[in-house]
């Protein structure tokens, strides 16, 4: 590509030099940690689902750079699917923008190079390494999740990246979307009709940023449509070169209908007629994308985990809402998964046991139990089955704390297995009760 026309492609893209200010949204949950590593020679990695707000979050860096007074020159941004890259996508093209940059823009002393959909140039990750390692350079990369999973970075940054997995919005700042910060117990009570409101939209809508923003339903349903067309085209079927689709999409729809119930690849298998070790790829694929999680079940046993089965849940309730055949609104289910991505965010190690929806292993210790029961308002009455999963102490972690997530109901109840805690939904996600 010739290099004025090379120049004018990343001056488009980063405006700020001229203006000092970038464009960079609301704030996100994530960045201080991305702004804690500033100051480390590591890769940064933000790799997570399409349009969960990657882009968004590098842009907020780099707002947080300018505000300390970083020469805006030193800062340089490039988004690879800029349609004029995309018949060049190599090496070599990496190695000619950052030379126009340094040789047009800014010849000497450190930069800050962030780089958007970096997947899309074969061999990246040892051109990362090399400038990281010979020059003074701090780098950032974003990718969307089936072309930046650890195991294909690992060889080339092994030691030299930190990763950050991005997803879409929590519930926290799905309401600081909405312009309502809700940070105590006082705050929650105050406008407790207003966050169970937001609470409901949540779940209908979920929590990718672009849908939040957009007030018409409408509006909101064509982007989830469209969001779940690129995730199967360009992050499954192109990715792995799977030509029965047909199957691929049956299969995603079908887990998507189904979260948080219990299945198996043999039981996935029968449903389809389709081979066993076509069923793993497949759900290998649709989970490495992003779009559905596996939850598996606690135990200390490998072979016991294998023959458990597995539990999905949805990356978003509005994807799922909108692609998934629903005959009822599954109230119940859409918190269960919405809980289950508010506990992956905060625990590496996150699992189900056969009478309890799920625990929390920290350690070497399981630390807490959640039992989700979603019942209407009205309803006050606990039914035993909700209980009784608390009545005993779990062996060998007995200081585990007992939690029944609810629609409305709060309550501490004392039974001979512990105290359970009793909190509704919407304020556990609010991080205002345990968890």
């Amino acid at each position: 590509m010739q290099t004025t026309k090379l120049y004018e492609i990343l001056s488009s893209y980063n405006r700020y030099w001229t203006t000092g200010d970038i464009d960079a949204g609301i704030r996100r949950d994530l960045l201080p940690d991305c702004l804690g590593q500033l100051d480390t020679k590591e890769v940064v990695v933000l790799k997570g689902v399409r349009r969960c707000g990657k882009s968004t979050l590098m842009a907020q860096v780099i707002r947080e750079l300018l505000a300390r007074n970083v020469q805006p020159t030193s800062i340089l941004r490039v988004n690879l699917e800029e349609p004029l890259f995309s018949s060049e996508y190599s090496v070599e093209l990496l190695e000619q923008i950052y030379r126009t940059y340094r040789d047009r823009v800014q010849p000497e002393g450190k930069c800050w190079l962030f780089m958007d959909e970096v997947q899309n140039v074969p061999g990246w990750e040892s051109w990362v390494r090399g400038r990281s390692e010979t020059e003074d350079i701090k780098i950032f990369v974003t990718g969307s999740s089936s072309q930046m999973l650890s195991r294909e970075i690992g060889s080339k940054l092994t030691g030299r990246q930190v990763s950050f997995e991005v997803y879409p919005l929590s519930f926290q700042e799905f309401l600081r979307f909405g312009n309502l910060e809700v940070g105590t117990g006082l705050d929650y009570t105050a406008r407790k009709a207003t966050v169970r409101k937001a609470f409901s939209d949540y779940l209908k809508y979920g929590g990718f940023p672009e849908v939040v923003l957009r007030e018409s339903t409408d509006d909101k349903e064509l982007l989830l449509k469209n969001y779940f067309e690129d995730l199967l085209y360009r992050d499954i079927v192109t990715r792995y070169e799977i030509r029965d689709v047909s199957n691929l999409r049956n299969l995603a729809v079908y887990l998507l209908t189904n979260v948080a119930k219990l299945t198996s690849i043999t039981k996935l298998k029968n449903n389809f007629t389709i081979s066993q070790d076509k069923t793993e790829n497949y759900v290998s694929a649709i989970m490495e994308s992003y779009l559905l999680f596996q939850l598996q079940m606690f135990s200390c046993s490998l072979k016991s985990n294998m023959r458990a089965g597995f539990k999905p849940y949805a990356i978003d309730t509005g994807l799922r809402n909108r692609i998934a055949f629903a005959f009822s609104e599954d109230m119940g289910w859409l918190v269960e998964n919405v809980l289950f991505c508010h506990l992956k965010r905060l625990h590496e190690e996150v699992y189900y046991q056969s009478d309890t929806d799920f625990v929390v292993k920290e350690g070497m210790k399981i630390t807490r139990r959640i039992q989700v029961w979603y019942e209407d308002v009205s309803v006050t009455s606990i039914p035993d089955r909700e209980l009784a999963c608390f009545h005993k102490p779990l062996a060998g972690h007995e200081s585990a704390e007992s939690i029944l997530v609810t629609n409305d109901y709060e309550d501490v109840i004392d039974t001979p297995g512990g105290r359970i805690q009793c909190i509704p939904a919407a304020k556990f996600l609010l991080g205002l009760g345990p968890g």
